[in-house]
């Protein structure tokens, strides 16, 4: 009766933070739709520990606040830890709410909460409150881990401890995008600037198991517009220059513009642009070999333009080409 109680009383807090939560995080966000609860609540996550951040469908989930995960160790043994996404539309980053992802150390199951924003549709709460009588009470451990989690949260906007890394900042970091005028290399080898692209068309991508040039279908546009966007300038050159003596003119450097956060395919692997590093190496198409040719990063500029629309690609090979140059789509 007692431990009913109590379980009981653990939904009824954990109702009520959330509550307070949403009305403070989430009050100018995008309406949650029951579909969409469900949507969310299907996704897969591969590696909870890496994959802080990842598209899925029409989603985009984010690591919230940047944590790691919160961990229990009861006197039971069993180890416990709820991982915290905060839950983006893939098509505007309009914030829906949190998945609160729960842990079970010794049998590895997890199970997903998906927490409404404070305007979401009533039918999404409702599933949520389900999820947490139906699901969280006949887990041991649960209900008071998720409530602790859910107090600790609630305390840290209280005292203005996540208000730095709210809102518009943490949006931006999702416009992964080029300029209208980037040029992208269709797989007939014909080009097209990137606000020319349909959904449907056919573009040329890069398969890094086998290093191949691969045909690939354009999948979703996604097109972010907002006054002064930053884009970064990415000077390239060839790790070999092809040349009949060292008197002859060296190749003109290509140049790259995309988002500071846009991912490119680098020699060791996936690298944001910000983050790339003169001698950095990079892919780029060669007409002549029809393959794909090393080239090094040769400067680099943070901020060489703003403009006020961009755009991004996805691929379902996760790939395409820019400018000639390898670039990923997420």
């Amino acid at each position: 009766m007692k431990t009913n109680l109590l379980r009981q009383f653990l939904v009824i807090c954990c109702v009520a933070i959330l509550q307070l939560v949403s009305q403070r995080v989430w009050a100018q966000t995008a309406s949650m739709s029951l579909d969409q609860l469900k949507a969310i609540k299907a996704v897969k996550i591969g590696n909870l520990e890496k994959d802080t951040y990842f598209k899925s469908g029409d989603f985009i989930l984010d690591r919230y606040e940047e944590r790691p995960a919160y961990v229990f160790n009861y006197s039971d043994g069993v180890p416990r830890k709820i991982y915290l996404y905060k839950i983006f539309t893939a098509a505007d980053t309009k914030e829906l709410g949190l998945l609160a992802i729960y842990e079970n150390g010794k049998t590895k199951e997890t199970k997903p909460f998906v927490i409404p924003g404070a305007s979401a549709d009533r039918k999404a709460w409702d599933a949520y409150i389900d999820d947490l009588k139906y699901v969280g009470e006949k887990e041991a451990g649960l209900m008071s881990a998720l409530g602790f989690v859910l107090s600790r949260e609630m305390a840290l906007l209280m005292g203005g401890g996540t208000k730095e890394e709210g809102g518009e900042k943490k949006k931006e970091e999702y416009n992964f995008c080029f300029p209208a005028n980037a040029v992208v290399t269709l797989a007939d080898r014909q080009t097209k600037t990137i606000d020319q692209v349909k959904t449907g068309d056919e573009v040329m991508a890069y398969d890094a198991k086998t290093r191949l040039l691969v045909p690939a279908k354009v999948q979703e546009i996604s097109i972010h517009q907002k006054p002064d966007l930053a884009i970064a300038g990415v000077w390239i050159t060839p790790v070999q220059e092809v040349s009949a003596s060292r008197s002859a003119s060296l190749t003109k450097p290509v140049l790259l513009e995309a988002t500071a956060n846009h991912p490119v395919q680098t020699a060791t692997g996936a690298k944001k642009v910000g983050d790339l590093q003169s001698g950095d190496v990079l892919y780029r198409f060669d007409g002549a070999t029809r393959s794909v040719a090393a080239w090094k990063v040769a400067r680099i500029e943070s901020n060489l333009r703003t403009v006020e629309k961009v755009y991004n690609l996805v691929t379902d090979r996760g790939s395409y080409l820019v400018n000639d140059v390898v670039v990923l789509d997420k």
